[in-house]
C-alpha cells in the first residue's frame, strides 16, 4: 500500500505572523486537491513555511535552533513570552497531530506528537514516514524560492538524495550493511578462540575504518576534481570565445600555439631517435666500437665458426670405414659420438654468423662514426628544444600582450590559472589514495580493500565461516549491483521525464537537464533566470512526485511570481499531476493567467483562503461582511473565490 502524507491543517500563535487558525478539509473530512492561500508580502509567509518545515521534519527540537534562530519567530509588538505552532496531519490512515511549544525565555522548542494511542513528548511520526519527514527531505515539498537556485547548486540539495529517498534506492544499500553486521555478529558468537578472535576483529574494525574514510575522502576529491575540470573547460571556451572577437589577434595566438605544437612534436620525435640510437653501446663511446670489432677478428683468426660442425661427427660414427680408410668397430664408434660434444652444433653456427653480422652492421667501418652521429642528433634536440623554448615564450609575450589588452581576456586567464592550480593541488591530494603504496600507513584504496579482504579471511578461518563469507560477498555484490542500476535507471527515467515537461513549459528556451547528480546539471550552461530555474524545479519535481507510490504534499511560496505571463498558463495545468496535495502561499499580483488556469485543470476544485494583518479598516470591514472567515486579536482568515479574487492592498510590506 503507498504512503499518502496530507497536511489537514494548522494553528499558529503567539508568532511572528498573525494567530490564525487554517484547514484544508473539505466537508467530508480529506483535504482539498489545490489550496490556495493569499498573503500579502508582510503578513509572515515566510514565517509560515518555516514553521511547517520545523513541525514536519522536527529540526526546531532541543538544541537545532539556538537562541537567534529563535527570535525569528517571536511577535515583534507586545510580551510574548511563549508561542505555539500546531500541525495536523494525515499520515496513511492515522491521523497525527504535531505541536511546537515555543519559550522564547529559554530560547527551546518542545515537541509534542498525538497519535492513536495518545500524546507523547517529541517529535514521533510512525515509522513508515519516517524517511519522508527528515529536514533534507521536507525541504524538497515544502518549497520556497531559493529551492529552485538549491536545486541547481551542488553547494546546497543534493537532487539524487531527494530521488533515492522518494524511491527508497537507500534500502539496498542499508540492506547491504544489514548483511555485513550479520556476519560480524555471526562470526562473535561462533568463535572458539576469543583472545585471537578479537584481536583480528579489531584489526578489521580498524581497517574498514581506515577504508572508509580512504573513500569518502577519495570521492570528495574525485567530485571536486571533476567540478573543477569542468568549470576549467568552460573558462577556457570562455578564453577563447573572448580572444575570437577580434581577429586579428585571434590569428596571433593560433600561429603561435601551432609554433609551440610543431616544434614539440619535433622534439618529441629527436628524443625518441636518440633513444633508440642510445640503446647501441658503440654509439656511446668508440671503446665498445673498438672492443666489439676485436671480438669479430678473434672469431676470424680462430676460424669461428667451422663449417665442419658437430653433425659432421655424427654422420661419421654412422659409417663402417673411418675417412681415414680404418674400419670404424663400436668402440671407436662411441668415442667418436662421445667426442663430438666438445665441437660446435649448428645452433651455435648460427648464433656466431648472427653475432659477426651484426657487430659488422653496427660497427662498419669507422668505429667513431656512431657517436659522432650520436653528437650531431643530440645537437640538433638542443636546437629544437631551444626553438620551442622560444616559441613558448613568444606565445606567452602574446597573451599577455592581449591579456592586458583586454580585462575580459585578462579576467578569464586569471581565474583559468586559479582553477590550474586548484585542480594540480586536488590532483596532488588524490594521489595518496592512487599510489599504489603498500607501506603501513597506506591510503591507496585499493591497498585497503585487499588489506580488509585478507583481515576477513582471516576472521572467516578462525571462525570456520569460508563459505558463509562467500555468500555474504556474493549476496553484498548483487545488492551493490541493484543499487548501481536502479539508481542509473530512476535517475535517467526522472531526467527524460523532467526535460519533457521542461520542453512543454518552456519550447522555446532550449534548456534541458544533462543528468543528476548532486544537483541537477545543465546541458551547456549552469542555470537560468529566476523563472526558468522554477520552471525546472516543477518539472523536476513534477516527474518526481507524479512516479512515485510516497506521495507527499507540495507546498510552495510564490508558485507563479517570478515566471512571466506567457509561461504561467502552461504551469497551472502541471500542478495536478504533482502530487494528490498542492498547497500554495500567494500574492494578488500571481493571480493573473495563472488562477484560472489551475482553476480549469481541477474542474474547478480550488481551495481559496485569504489571510491578512487587522490593519486596514476597508478590508477588515469587507472580510466581517463574508460569510466565511474567522478572526483573531491580529489577523483575518476568508474563505471563498469571491474575496481571494478581489482582495487588493494599496502597499505591501516586504517580510
Amino acid at each position: 500500500m503507498s504512503a499518502v502524507l496530507q497536511i489537514l491543517g494548522w494553528k499558529a500563535d503567539g508568532l511572528r505572523c498573525p494567530d490564525h487558525e487554517i484547514d484544508l478539509r473539505k466537508p467530508a473530512g480529506d483535504p482539498h486537491r489545490v489550496s490556495l492561500i493569499q498573503m500579502p508580502n508582510g503578513t509572515g509567509k515566510t514565517t509560515t513555511l518555516s514553521l511547517l518545515r520545523a513541525a514536519l521534519s522536527g529540526s526546531a527540537a532541543t538544541g537545532g535552533w539556538d537562541g537567534s534562530e529563535m527570535m525569528k519567530y517571536r511577535k515583534l509588538d507586545g510580551d510574548h513570552s511563549h508561542g505555539y505552532f500546531e500541525l495536523r496531519l494525515m499520515l496513511g490512515r492515522e491521523r497525527v497531530t504535531v505541536i511546537m511549544n515555543f519559550d522564547f525565555e529559554t530560547s527551546r522548542v518542545r515537541y509534542k506528537t498525538t497519535r492513536g494511542q495518545g500524546q507523547v513528548e517529541g517529535f514521533e511520526p510512525p515509522y513508515e514516514f519516517r524517511r519522508f519527514m527528515s529536514e533534507t527531505f521536507v525541504e524538497a515539498f515544502v518549497f520556497d524560492g531559493e529551492l529552485a537556485e538549491h536545486l541547481l547548486d551542488e553547494d546546497h540539495l543534493r537532487a539524487e538524495e531527494i530521488v533515492e529517498n522518494l524511491f527508497q534506492i537507500g534500502s539496498l544499500k542499508t540492506l547491504e550493511d544489514k548483511v555485513t553486521q550479520y556476519w560480524d555478529k555471526l562470526t562473535r558468537r561462533s568463535a572458539t578462540e576469543e583472545i585471537a578472535l578479537t584481536r583480528r576483529q579489531n584489526k578489521l574494525n580498524k581497517l574498514r575504518q581506515r577504508l572508509q574514510a580512504a573513500e569518502t575522502e577519495k570521492a570528495k576529491l574525485e567530485s571536486e576534481q571533476d567540478a573543477a575540470t569542468a568549470r576549467l573547460e568552460k573558462q577556457r571556451a570562455k578564453y577563447e570565445h573572448e580572444i575570437s572577437k577580434e581577429q586579428h589577434r585571434a590569428q596571433q595566438l593560433e600561429a603561435g600555439k601551432s609554433a609551440v605544437e610543431s616544434l614539440r612534436a619535433r622534439v618529441r620525435e629527436d628524443s625518441l631517435e636518440i633513444l633508440d640510437t642510445m640503446r647501441s653501446p658503440n654509439a656511446l663511446s668508440p671503446v665498445f666500437a673498438s672492443k666489439l670489432h676485436a671480438l669479430k677478428i678473434g672469431l676470424d683468426r680462430v676460424k669461428l665458426p667451422e663449417s665442419a660442425a658437430r653433425e659432421f661427427f655424427h654422420e661419421l660414427a654412422s659409417e663402417d670405414v673411418c675417412v681415414c680408410g680404418r674400419p670404424i668397430d663400436e668402440h671407436v664408434r662411441e668415442a667418436i659420438l662421445s667426442r663430438a660434444e666438445q665441437y660446435l652444433g649448428s645452433d651455435d653456427v648460427a648464433l656466431l654468423n648472427s653475432i659477426k653480422a651484426a657487430i659488422q652492421q653496427a660497427v662498419g667501418e669507422s668505429h667513431e662514426g656512431p657517436e659522432e652521429n650520436l653528437r650531431s642528433t643530440l645537437k640538433a634536440l638542443g636546437e629544437a628544444m631551444e626553438d620551442e623554448r622560444s616559441a613558448r615564450n613568444e606565445l606567452h609575450l602574446l597573451q599577455r600582450s592581449v591579456e592586458q589588452a583586454d580585462p575580459a581576456v585578462r579576467e578569464a586567464s586569471e581565474i583559468i590559472k586559479r582553477l590550474e592550480a586548484d585542480l594540480a593541488d586536488t590532483g596532488h591530494k588524490l594521489e595518496k589514495y592512487t599510489n599504489s603504496d603498500t607501506s603501513e600507513n597506506s591510503c591507496d584504496v585499493n591497498v585497503l580493500r585487499e588489506r580488509v579482504k585478507e583481515a576477513e579471511e582471516d576472521v572467516a578461518e578462525i571462525t570456520k565461516t569460508i563459505a558463509l563469507k562467500r555468500k555474504r560477498d556474493t549476496l553484498r555484490m548483487i545488492l551493490r549491483e541493484a543499487y548501481q542500476n536502479a539508481r542509473r535507471g530512476i535517475l535517467a527515467e526522472v531526467r527524460d521525464d523532467a526535460n519533457q515537461r521542461i520542453k512543454e513549459l518552456m519550447p522555446h528556451n532550449n534548456i534541458r537537464i544533462m543528468h543528476i547528480e548532486r544537483c541537477l546539471v545543465l546541458d551547456g550552461k549552469e542555470g537560468g533566470s529566476v523563472g526558468e530555474n522554477l520552471s525546472i524545479a516543477y518539472a523536476f519535481l513534477a516527474s518526481l512526485f507524479y512516479r512515485s507510490e510516497r506521495q507527499v504534499p507540495f507546498v510552495v511560496d510564490s508558485p507563479a511570481n517570478p515566471i512571466d505571463l506567457a509561461n504561467r498558463s502552461r504551469i497551472g495545468p502541471l500542478i495536478p499531476h504533482l502530487t494528490r496535495q498542492f498547497i500554495a502561499f500567494t500574492i494578488s499580483s500571481e493571480r493573473e493567467q495563472f488562477v484560472p488556469n489551475l482553476q480549469q485543470a481541477c474542474d474547478g476544485e480550488v481551495q481559496f483562503i485569504t489571510l491578512f494583518r487587522k490593519v486596514d479598516e476597508q478590508l477588515i470591514s469587507d472580510a466581517r461582511a463574508t460569510f466565511d472567515h474567522t478572526e483573531t486579536v491580529d489577523g483575518i482568515v476568508v474563505r471563498g473565490e469571491s474575496f481571494f479574487n478581489e482582495f487588493q492592498v494599496q502597499t505591501e510590506e516586504a517580510s
